[in-house]
């Protein structure tokens, strides 16, 4: 049974400097707060933190595992930019349901309404707040939220993983670097210069251990060593080859440790579909299955990415659903796959 936004809004306890932003932008009570993809049933942060367990709170109340799954991973997923809750609940169950893993949603809101009194605006609000973060001259409760989780992770030697599109990998690579900040600053004065070196090691080495993290069109170029990272997009994606971080710039900065999993062009040059995961995931289950790798099985993939045994698979040996149309930005960009277009 589905939620009504009046009462998944209940369930939040904003605070008070926030409420007129959440009146002007009813979306926004969602921000950095727990959902699960599945019911949409929504869980305050702050109350989940505050259970006796919470990482096993999320993963046996807020994650959406697919119909017969063994739930034994789960990912807590940061959407891309412009999705309602309802909508990035909707595709997370895609997600989870094509790459047979568990999702638990941290909800990246946005600037959207239904109703807006100056449509034009309203819909460029969210780029421009993009833009913004980008170059962090503003913030989100994703961020200080997902950095609280992570924090809880290390300190307790609890194995997380995180994933995050577009927007949400932004947040993500924040959150992190200030997860590890806080890490530092909480065993170590300020101007203990060696302590806070040795405390840094002991960060790298606990989130080799336990954080792992799986991007989607990744929008960010700094990201902090320690994690285990695969980063995910299409060629000609052009949020990442603009803006994220690539392979050949992962080797001006000397980061062995970010695995890459690339997808040959799908879309003609230009095409922001191609930045679209709902394709990327496609692509993904086919590479599983094309390693004879169990789909879902993550760690097996990483291990044939480091060892570049991976065979990567090609847009034309996809099996492509015949309602990808209702995951296209453009329906016209269907036409480059002719398996697709014949649907049309």
């Amino acid at each position: 049974m589905k939620i009504s936004d009046a009462d998944k809004a209940k369930q939040i306890v904003s605070p008070w400097w926030r409420w007129p932003l959440e009146v002007l932008f009813p979306d926004k009570k969602f921000d950095g707060q727990f959902q699960n993809p599945g019911n949409e049933q929504v869980f305050d942060f702050d109350s989940v933190m505050a259970s006796p367990d919470p990482i096993n709170m999320i993963a046996s109340e807020i994650t959406y595992y697919p119909e017969s799954d063994q739930r034994e991973l789960f990912a807590v997923f940061i959407s891309g930019l412009g999705q309602r809750e309802s909508e990035s609940s909707k595709r997370s169950r895609r997600y989870a349901n094509t790459l047979l893993t568990g999702i638990a949603n941290m909800n990246n809101s946005t600037f959207l309404k239904q109703r807006p009194i100056i449509a034009c605006i309203n819909r460029r609000l969210d780029w421009v707040n993009a833009v913004l973060d980008y170059v962090g001259l503003s913030g989100s409760p994703v961020i200080e939220n997902a950095a609280t989780l992570i924090t809880y992770a290390v300190n307790n030697s609890t194995p997380l993983n995180f994933s995050g599109d577009s927007l949400g990998t932004i947040f993500l690579a924040r959150a992190i670097k200030l997860a590890k900040t806080n890490f530092i600053c909480e065993h170590a004065k300020v101007f203990d210069f060696k302590q806070r070196r040795i405390q840094e090691q002991i960060w790298k080495q606990r989130t080799s251990q336990l954080i792992n993290v799986f991007t989607f069109g990744n929008g960010y170029r700094k990201w902090v060593a320690g994690p285990n990272y695969i980063m995910v997009f299409i060629q000609g994606d052009p949020l990442t080859e603009n803006f994220g971080i690539t392979p050949q710039r992962a080797i001006k900065q000397k980061r062995k440790d970010i695995k890459f999993l690339i997808f040959e062009r799908l879309f003609p040059k230009g095409s922001f579909e191609a930045h679209n995961m709902m394709f990327t995931i496609e692509l993904i289950r086919k590479t599983f299955e094309k390693n004879k790798i169990d789909v879902g099985d993550f760690m097996g993939l990483y291990n044939k990415l480091n060892s570049s045994t991976l065979e990567i698979a090609t847009p034309d040996e996809v099996s492509w659903p015949s309602d990808m149309k209702n995951y296209t930005w453009n329906p016209d960009s269907l036409k480059s796959i002719p398996s697709l277009s014949r649907h049309e």
